[in-house]
C-alpha cells in the first residue's frame, strides 16, 4: 500500500511540472520598453532622431520608422537664416512661403549622412528607432559639401558664359538655372563665389539677376501684316511669329507657353522657337469675335529644363526672384467674307427673280459671316448658274392637256478666292414646272417645293465647306 501510494505522489509531482513548463511557454515575458522611447536623450555633442513606425497599418513599418527618425533627426539640426541669405531676403520682402522651409528641410533630410543606429525596439504594434549623429562630424561633412556645391554652381555659370559666347542661348539659360538648382538646399546661408573665377558673379542676387536680365533679352520682331483668323474653319494653318534677342540674333530652339485673351480663341498652349527664331502659334479653334486678340508668351522654364531633376527642383524657387513680363503678339479675326454671284434665266433670258441669290443669303447669315458685294473683298465665292428648257415631255402634254412643263438646271460652285481652288460643285436636276404655257411653267419650277429641297441640302453641303460648327 505505501508502494502504490508513493508512486502515485511521484506522478503527480512530474504532471504538475509539466503543466508548469507548458504556461511558461505559452506566456513569455515582454521586453523592457527602453527608457529613450518616453524619454527624449539629451546630448550637447549628438543630434538625436527617434521615430516609430505603425505596425498595424501594414506596409513597411521598418522603412516608415527610419524616415520618420531621420525627419526628426533634421529637425534638431537648426540652422539660423543669415542675413546674406536668400531666403532671408525673400521674407523680408513679405514673399516668403512655409514651403520653402519644408523644401529645404525635406532636401537636408535626403542629404544627412554619417548617422548611426544607436537601439531598436518594438511591440505587438509599433516599431521604434534612434538614430545619433555627432555634432562635429556632421558640421565638418557640411561644410565641405557646401563648398563643392558652390565649386559645381561656379563651374556651370562660367560654363554658361561660353555658351552664350557661341550664342547658344537655351544651353547658357539652363546651365544657370542649373547653378541656382544645386544651391537651393544652402539658400538659408550666405553663399559666395570667388567673381574672378565666376564672370563677375558674386553671389545667389546676382545669379538670380543674370537670369533675368537674359529672359528679359527676349522680344518679338515687329510684323508688317497681323494674321488673320476666321471662326469655325476645321483646321488653322499656324500663327507665325519672329523672335529676337537684344543682339538681334534670332532665338533659337527656346520653348513656350502661349496663352490667349479670349476664351473664344482655343490654342495648344505649347510651341517653341524653331532654327530661325520663329514661334508657331497652333490654333484649334475660333468663335465669332469682331476685334484684335492678344496672345501671351510665357518662357517655358519646365520644359527648357527637361528631365534634369536638379534643374527643374529650382524652378518652383526661382520663380519667386525673378519677374519678367509676357511678350505679346495680336492676331485679327473677322467674319469670312463671302461673295454670291447668282445668273438666273428662264428659257434662255435673264430674270428679276433672284431666287437662288436670296435663298443662298439668308442661310449665310450669321455674325460669322460678312457677306460683301465685291470680289476682292471676299474670302470665298459663291457661284450660281440656273436656266430653265422646254422639257421633253412637254409637246406631249401640250397636245392632250393643253400644259407646258419646263424643266431646271442649277449649277452650284464654290471657290476659295485667294488659292482660285473649286472647292465644292454640284448640279441640280430634276426640278419641274407645269403652267399653260411655256415661260410660267419656267418661273413656277423656281418656286416648286422640290427645287427649294434640292437647293437647301446643296446649300447644305456647301456651307460645311466653309464652316464647321
Amino acid at each position: 500500500m505505501k508502494k502504490a501510494y508513493y508512486i502515485f505522489f511521484s506522478a503527480l509531482i512530474l504532471i504538475s511540472c509539466k503543466s508548469k513548463q507548458v504556461v511558461t511557454e505559452q506566456y513569455p515575458v515582454e521586453l523592457r520598453v527602453p527608457a529613450w522611447v518616453s524619454h527624449r536623450p539629451n546630448t550637447g555633442f549628438k543630434f538625436v532622431g527617434i521615430g516609430f513606425g505603425d505596425k498595424t497599418k501594414g506596409g513597411n513599418y521598418q522603412m516608415e520608422a527610419k524616415k520618420n527618425a531621420l525627419y526628426d533627426l533634421t529637425s534638431e539640426i537648426k540652422v539660423d537664416i543669415s542675413s546674406n541669405s536668400v531666403l532671408y531676403s525673400v521674407q523680408n520682402n513679405n514673399s516668403f512661403n512655409e514651403d520653402f522651409n519644408s523644401l529645404i528641410k525635406l532636401s537636408s533630410s535626403d542629404n544627412i549622412e554619417g548617422y548611426t543606429l544607436v537601439d531598436s525596439y518594438e511591440n505587438d504594434k509599433q516599431y521604434w528607432v534612434y538614430y545619433e549623429l555627432d555634432k562635429q562630424k556632421y558640421a565638418e561633412q557640411k561644410a565641405l559639401k557646401k563648398q563643392q556645391t558652390i565649386s559645381k554652381a561656379s563651374n556651370l555659370i562660367v560654363s554658361s558664359f561660353e555658351d552664350e559666347k557661341n550664342q547658344n542661348f537655351s544651353a547658357s539659360l539652363k546651365k544657370r538655372i542649373q547653378a541656382f538648382g544645386v544651391l537651393t538646399p544652402y539658400l538659408s546661408e550666405e553663399i559666395n563665389f570667388d567673381a574672378s573665377q565666376a564672370n563677375g558673379v558674386r553671389n545667389v542676387f546676382d545669379l538670380t539677376n543674370l537670369i533675368q536680365q537674359q529672359l528679359q533679352s527676349i522680344s518679338v520682331v515687329q510684323q508688317k501684316t497681323v494674321p488673320v483668323l476666321k471662326p469655325y474653319q476645321a483646321s488653322y494653318a499656324p500663327l507665325s511669329y519672329s523672335l529676337e534677342l537684344k543682339s538681334k540674333t534670332p532665338l533659337q530652339s527656346f520653348p513656350f507657353l502661349i496663352a490667349g485673351d479670349d476664351d473664344k480663341i482655343t490654342l495648344n498652349g505649347k510651341s517653341a522657337t524653331d532654327a530661325s527664331g520663329i514661334l508657331q502659334v497652333r490654333v484649334l479653334s475660333v468663335e465669332p469675335l469682331q476685334h484684335t486678340t492678344f496672345f501671351s508668351l510665357n518662357p517655358d522654364i519646365n520644359t527648357l529644363m527637361g528631365s534634369d531633376s536638379v534643374g527643374r527642383a529650382g524652378v518652383t524657387l526661382l520663380k519667386q526672384f525673378i519677374q519678367t513680363s509676357a511678350l505679346r503678339v495680336e492676331a485679327n479675326v473677322t467674319g469670312i467674307s463671302i461673295y454670291v454671284n447668282s445668273v438666273e434665266k428662264n428659257l434662255g433670258k435673264a430674270t428679276d427673280l433672284h431666287a437662288i441669290e436670296l435663298f443662298i443669303k439668308q442661310r449665310f447669315s450669321g455674325e460669322e459671316i460678312r457677306l460683301v458685294d465685291n470680289t476682292n473683298e471676299a474670302d470665298f465665292i459663291i457661284e450660281s448658274v440656273a436656266d430653265t428648257k422646254k422639257d421633253i415631255s412637254s409637246s406631249v402634254l401640250e397636245r392632250n392637256y393643253k400644259v407646258s412643263l419646263a424643266s431646271l438646271v442649277v449649277n452650284l460652285q464654290l471657290k476659295n478666292k485667294a488659292t482660285s481652288e473649286i472647292l465644292y460643285k454640284a448640279q441640280i436636276t430634276d426640278v419641274y414646272g407645269y403652267a399653260n404655257d411655256l415661260e410660267t411653267a419656267g418661273q413656277n419650277a423656281y418656286s416648286s417645293s422640290k427645287f427649294t429641297a434640292k437647293l437647301g441640302e446643296a446649300v447644305f453641303f456647301l456651307k460645311r465647306k466653309i464652316l464647321v460648327y
